[in-house]
């Protein structure tokens, strides 16, 4: 993958996260406009506020982990080892980085790692 392609691409994604993370912190936060509504006595909807609340707090983790990984590819692009495996040095396919742009290992690195087979 062209390098400033991917560069452009990676940045494109990281405003996106940004504005996402925002957005589910400002919900998170006490008073934020998000989906609690104050004033509510009702012990069902503080349940069912505080499972919306944990929720976006979880939905804000995953955003903050694919940002971290977005600014960790944005890294390699400019110390110039982009494309190459940060486990076993070998090229990441093309393949593998049109579709994730932030893919740090090949895929069966990525299997290793998580423990988890693919198919």
């Amino acid at each position: 993958m062209d390098t400033q392609a991917a560069r452009q691409r990676l940045l494109e994604m990281q405003q996106q996260l940004q504005q996402d993370a925002a957005s589910l912190e400002a919900r998170i936060e006490p008073g934020g406009g998000g989906d609690a509504e104050e004033g509510v006595d009702d012990f069902g909807d503080r349940g069912a506020h505080e499972q919306i609340a944990e929720e976006n707090a979880a939905l804000l983790q995953q955003v903050k982990d694919r940002l971290a990984s977005v600014e960790a590819a944005l890294a390699r692009v400019e110390d110039g080892t982009y494309g190459v495996s940060t486990v076993s040095g070998k090229p990441i396919p093309d393949e593998r980085l049109e579709a994730r742009p932030d893919a740090a290992t090949l895929v069966e690195e990525a299997d290793d790692e998580s423990g988890v087979t693919r198919p």
